[in-house]
C-alpha cells in the first residue's frame, strides 16, 4: 500500500471514529451582524448599478431596484412580481397612486431599514407606505405623527389618520383634542374641519376644562366663517349644553348672538335653558342630552360630619370630592349652608340629596332636623327643598322609581316607624304606609321595583333580623325571610337580583361582623343603613361612621 493511501485511510478512520462518539452533538450558530451586512451589501449593489433587474417610474422619475429586495418586504411588490401579473415580465413599470418622493423613501427603507421623516414629507411617505403595504413604515409614520402632535398640527394629523384609516393614530388625535380643544379652536385650521368632526367633539363628555360658554363661542366662530353653514346651525348648537350655563351668560353672551334669535330651533334651545334655570324643582322632568353633565368620571363626594368626641360637638359644612379613583387627594366643592352630621344621602338623576341628620352633635335623636338640601353638580349649587314631615337621624334614604323614601330612624320623640316619600316634580314629602316595627340604625336598598329594609334597633333581638319589603304600587310592607344573624348599623347593597349585608353590630357592645350575608332578591333583599344605590344603577352613597356622608356622582 502506498504511503499516501495509508495517510488517507488513517484520516478517514479518525473522522468516522469522532463522528460515532459525538453523534448527538449539534449546534446552530448565528451571526448577529449578518442582517445588517446583507442590507449594506444590497445597498452597495444598488448604488453601483449591479444586478438591478427592474425600473420603477413615476412621472419623469426613475428608480432602478432589485425585484427580490422589494418583494421581500412589500406585499404589493410580492404580488406584482410573483403573482403572475404582467408586470412580472416587464423591465420598466409605471406606478400610479403615489408620489415619487414617497416611493424614494420606501425604497431607501427597503435597503437600509431606516426612514427620515419630517412634517413636509410625512404625507407622501405615509401614502406610499399604505399603498405599497409596507407595514413597518406605516408604523414608523404613526409613531412620528404621535410625537409631532401639537395644538398647531393635530387637526392635520387627524385628517391623515382619517384618510389612511389609522385607528390608533385617530384615537391619539381625539385624546389630544379633547384635552386641548379650546386652544385648538383658536387655530385657523379649526375653521376648516368638517361639521361631522366639530359635532363629534361638541357632543362628547370627554372634553377637558371647557365651559359651555367657551364651547358656544368656538361653535359660533366656526359657523360664522362660512355663510353657508348658518343653515345647519341648529345641528351644531344642539350639542352645546345651554341649561348648564349660568343665567348671566345666557343673557349677556348667548341671546345677543343673531343666530340664536334668527334660527327657530336655536331659540328653542335658549328657551329650554331659561326654563331649566327658573324652575329648579322641575329640573328632573326637563332632563335632555343638553342637561347631562359633561363628564364620564364618577366622583366620590363627602358631606359634613363631626369629630364625634365628647369634647367637640362641632359639625362641618364642608363638601369635598375625589376627582377619580386614582386620585390621592380630595378637592373642595361649594359647602352646605350649615353644618350637618348623620344625614342620609341619595343620588337621583345625578342630583345629590342630603336629608335630615343634625346640626349639633348629640348622642341620641334629640337634635334631629327635617331639613333637606339638593346639590346640583351641573352648576355646583345648593337648593333647599321642602323639609320632611318630621326630623330624623339614623334613618335610611333610598331612591326608587324616581322618588326618595325616608324610612324609620329616630328623633326627640323616640324611634320611628313612619315612612315618607319625596316627589321631585311636586317638591313634596308625603307619608306612605309605615313600617311594621319602629326601627333605627337599619339598612335598606331598592332591588328591582321594590324597597327592602333590614335589621336595626327595635324592641327585641328578632327585630334586628327582620327583613321588610315595600311595594310602592300597592303601598304595602311585607315581612320576608329574616337574616340569619341580628344586625344593626350594618350595610347592604343589591347586585344582580341579590342583596348583600355587610358587617354591622349584633348589639350595643362593640361586637361586629366581618362577613357577608346574601339574600335572593325575589324573597327579600336590602342595601344598607350606611349605603344606598340610586335608581340610575350608577351612583352609590355611604353614610360615614363619624356622621359625615358620602355620595358617588358625576362632577
Amino acid at each position: 500500500m502506498a504511503e499516501s493511501d495509508v495517510g488517507d485511510f488513517a484520516s478517514n478512520r479518525s473522522q468516522n471514529s469522532m463522528a460515532n462518539k459525538n453523534s448527538t452533538l449539534r449546534c446552530t450558530f448565528s451571526a448577529p451582524s449578518h442582517s445588517a451586512t446583507l442590507l449594506q451589501g444590497l445597498s452597495v449593489l444598488r448604488a453601483q448599478g449591479q444586478l438591478l433587474d427592474v425600473v420603477l417610474a413615476i412621472n419623469e422619475e426613475r428608480f432602478q431596484v432589485h425585484k427580490a429586495v422589494l418583494a421581500s418586504c412589500s406585499d404589493y411588490f410580492r404580488a406584482m412580481f410573483t403573482g403572475g401579473m404582467r408586470e412580472s415580465n416587464q423591465d420598466n413599470i409605471e406606478l400610479k397612486g403615489l408620489s415619487a418622493r414617497g416611493l424614494k423613501h420606501i425604497i431607501d427603507f427597503a435597503y437600509s431599514a431606516e426612514v427620515t421623516l419630517d412634517l413636509d414629507c410625512i404625507q407622501d411617505v405615509l401614502g406610499a407606505a399604505v399603498f405599497l403595504q409596507m407595514v413597518p413604515v406605516v408604523d414608523l409614520c404613526e409613531e412620528f405623527l404621535k410625537s409631532a402632535m401639537s395644538v398647531e398640527t393635530c387637526l392635520n394629523i387627524g385628517q391623515m389618520a382619517t384618510t389612511f384609516n389609522l385607528t390608533s393614530l385617530k384615537e391619539s388625535v381625539d385624546t389630544f383634542t379633547f384635552r386641548h380643544f379650546l386652544q385648538i379652536a383658536e387655530e385657523e385650521d379649526f375653521l376648516h374641519i368638517p361639521m361631522e368632526r366639530l359635532v363629534f367633539f361638541l357632543q362628547s363628555n370627554k372634553l377637558k376644562n371647557c365651559s359651555e360658554i367657551d364651547l358656544f363661542h368656538a361653535a359660533i366662530r366656526w359657523l360664522q366663517h362660512d355663510e353657508a353653514r348658518r343653515a345647519g346651525a341648529n345641528e351644531v348648537l344642539c350639542h352645546v349644553r345651554f341649561p348648564l350655563m349660568p343665567s348671566s351668560e345666557l343673557v349677556d353672551s348667548v341671546q345677543t348672538v343673531d343666530i340664536m334669535v334668527e334660527d327657530v330651533l336655536c331659540r328653542q334651545y335658549l328657551l329650554e335653558a331659561f326654563n331649566y334655570q327658573i324652575l329648579p324643582f322641575r329640573q328632573h322632568e326637563m332632563q335632555s342630552p343638553r342637561t347631562v353633565i359633561r363628564s364620564d368620571v364618577v366622583s366620590l363626594i363627602t358631606f359634613g360630619g363631626t369629630p364625634y368626641t365628647d369634647n367637640d360637638r362641632t359639625v362641618s359644612s364642608k363638601v369635598f370630592y375625589l376627582p377619580d379613583i386614582a386620585a390621592r387627594q380630595f378637592k373642595e366643592l361649594t359647602e352646605m349652608e350649615r353644618g350637618s352630621s348623620h344625614a342620609c344621602v341619595s343620588v337621583l338623576d345625578n342630583f345629590v340629596y342630603v336629608v335630615g341628620g343634625q346640626h349639633l352633635q348629640y348622642r341620641s335623636g334629640e337634635g334631629a332636623v327635617d331639613i333637606c338640601l339638593r346639590y346640583d353638580p351641573h352648576l355646583s349649587k345648593w337648593l333647599r327643598i321642602q323639609p320632611m314631615q318630621e326630623g330624623r337621624i339614623q334613618f335610611h334614604l333610598n331612591a326608587l322609581q324616581g322618588q326618595l323614601y325616608a324610612t324609620g330612624g329616630r328623633n326627640r320623640s323616640g324611634s320611628l316607624s313612619s315612612v315618607e316619600c319625596y316627589c321631585p316634580k311636586k317638591n313634596e314629602w308625603t307619608y306612605v304606609e309605615p313600617l311594621k316595627r319602629r326601627i333605627w340604625g337599619h339598612a335598606g336598598t331598592p332591588c328591582g321595583d321594590k324597597l327592602y329594609i333590614s335589621g336595626g334597633y327595635g324592641v327585641s333581638v328578632d327585630d334586628k333580623k327582620t327583613l321588610h319589603c315595600y311595594d310602592p304600587t300597592s303601598d304595602q310592607w311585607d315581612f320576608k325571610t329574616p337574616m340569619n344573624e341580628p344586625r344593626v348599623l350594618h350595610a347592604m347593597i343589591s347586585a344582580k337580583d341579590r342583596v348583600y349585608c355587610l358587617g354591622g353590630r349584633m348589639d350595643h357592645v362593640d361586637r361586629c361582623f366581618d362577613v357577608l350575608a346574601k339574600s335572593n332578591g325575589s324573597r327579600g333583599t336590602g342595601d344598607s343603613g350606611s349605603s344606598v344605590t340610586a335608581d340610575t344603577g350608577r351612583s352609590i352613597t355611604y353614610t360615614c361612621p363619624s356622621g359625615g356622608s358620602k355620595a358617588l356622582c358625576a362632577i
